[in-house]
């Protein structure tokens, strides 16, 4: 099992929130859970006598009992959700939809580029789309976009 810092800390401090989230962002490294990593780090932490889940399910209904094919968006969702309601049936939907879309015979196209999720959304949790790295790009086009605006004026004006 590799090590990761932040689930150190964590275990250190008894930060229950801390490792929720620590957790929540580990399904990113490992989308279809082959590695077994998240399940070895659920009994560690346990191990350690620290109560990490949730006796049962709150709020919304889990993503995967309300659709039977699914998104990038819905992954991120189910993560978010668990993040918030560490239990098992949040587990068991997470790792239904990353199988479903990441693990063998999974849609190509949605196969992981990103290491875990961007910035924080506006109820304080990660956001779900990545919607960071898109508003990034668009920056970087308009910037350069500007730059070359500039440069074609500044060349009209020396002729």
């Amino acid at each position: 099992m590799k090590r990761y810092e932040a689930i150190e800390s964590a275990v250190q401090k008894r930060d229950v929130k801390a490792l929720r989230e620590a957790m929540g962002s580990l399904c990113y490294t490992s989308r279809d859970f082959s590695s077994g990593e998240f399940d070895e780090y659920v009994r560690y932490i346990e191990a350690k006598g620290i109560i990490l889940k949730d006796d049962h399910l709150v709020g919304p209904p889990t993503v995967s009992s309300q659709k039977e094919s699914f998104t990038d968006e819905d992954f991120a969702k189910a993560i978010f959700e668990l993040k918030r309601n560490f239990c098992d049936e949040r587990i068991q939907d997470v790792k239904k939809i990353g199988k479903s879309l990441y693990g063998k015979g999974g849609r190509e196209e949605n196969r992981p580029q990103l290491s875990e999720p961007s910035p924080k959304s506006p109820a304080g949790g990660t956001s779900p789309n990545g919607l960071g790295h898109q508003l990034g790009a668009l920056l970087a086009a308009l910037v350069l976009v500007a730059v070359i605006v500039v440069l074609v004026v500044v060349v009209r004006k020396a002729n």
